[in-house]
């Protein structure tokens, strides 16, 4: 019997390019689980169309700590009214200069807009860039989520050296979230235990067809594939690798490429 494994679409709400192409996979069931950006000035309008596909996909919160207008005031982390670039934060945390207070009002704000919005909470808990990880935000997002009732399962991006080396996509970047990763891989929350779908936003790396079929490579028992999906003609960024993604996703190369390798979609109760 064929393996189930989750494949997560990420950024709904960021634009609307993205968040149709995105319904149309969940409708579709070409996706399995999605993750929402809250704080995107879409988010109240986008959000209520996920009723239509609640019954097929995980629907979850995508944090987002990175370059993005916060929901809130933030007089230290985002003094211009933006938050920074996920190098700065990356380095913030390590060296213990967060503000974890106003993260943590962010994070809480972000929560409440997605349960504002759609009436519950969500599945799972992501972060844009990874910064979910990072030192800090981890426990902060960790006490945040303890109480939920159910409990949402959270993306691991914590991966096995050799299945990385064997897929040969991206590996140094694998390898670094990889590592930025596994001390969170420890904590005591439902999560998926393989993660693939990272490659570089370059021309280079048009052809998804090709990548996905070594994302699938040496797949965990609850593995978990992310994959950006949207319109070529968006303004948002790397439009054109996000339409090739959705074009191959909608195309029988995809669920050939399942077949190939006994695997099928599933939602993470399934794995």
């Amino acid at each position: 019997m064929s393996r189930a494994i989750i494949l997560c679409a990420d950024d709904y709400a960021h634009s609307l390019p993205i968040s149709r192409a995105i319904l149309e996979l969940a409708a579709n069931k070409r996706i399995s689980a999605l993750s929402c950006m809250t704080p995107s000035e879409h988010w109240r309008a986008h959000g209520p169309w996920l009723s239509d596909v609640r019954d097929r996909v995980d629907i979850g919160l995508h944090i987002t700590l990175v370059d993005e207008v916060p929901l809130t005031k933030m007089p230290h982390t985002a003094p211009d009214g933006r938050l920074p670039n996920i190098k700065t934060m990356i380095l913030r945390s390590y060296l213990g200069l967060l503000d974890l207070q106003e993260i943590a009002v962010e994070i809480r704000a972000q929560i409440d807009a997605f349960e504002s919005v759609l009436g519950f909470s969500p599945a799972h808990i992501d972060g844009h860039l990874h910064t979910h990880v990072l030192p800090g935000i981890r426990d902060v997002l960790l006490n945040a989520t303890a109480k939920m009732n159910p409990r949402p399962w959270w993306r691991n991006i914590n991966d096995n050296v050799p299945g990385i080396l064997k897929r040969g996509i991206a590996a140094p970047k694998a390898i670094f979230l990889s590592a930025l990763g596994r001390r969170f891989a420890h904590t005591d929350v439902a999560m998926n235990d393989g993660f693939s779908g990272i490659y570089a936003f370059s021309p280079a790396n048009s052809n998804y067809s090709a990548l996905f079929e070594r994302f699938v490579i040496a797949a965990g028992k609850q593995h978990l594939i992310m994959c950006h999906p949207g319109e070529s003609g968006d303004d948002a960024a790397h439009a054109g690798l996000r339409g090739g993604e959705y074009a191959f996703l909608k195309s029988t190369a995809f669920t050939e490429c399942l077949g190939r390798h006994d695997l099928r979609l599933g939602r993470f109760a399934e794995t």
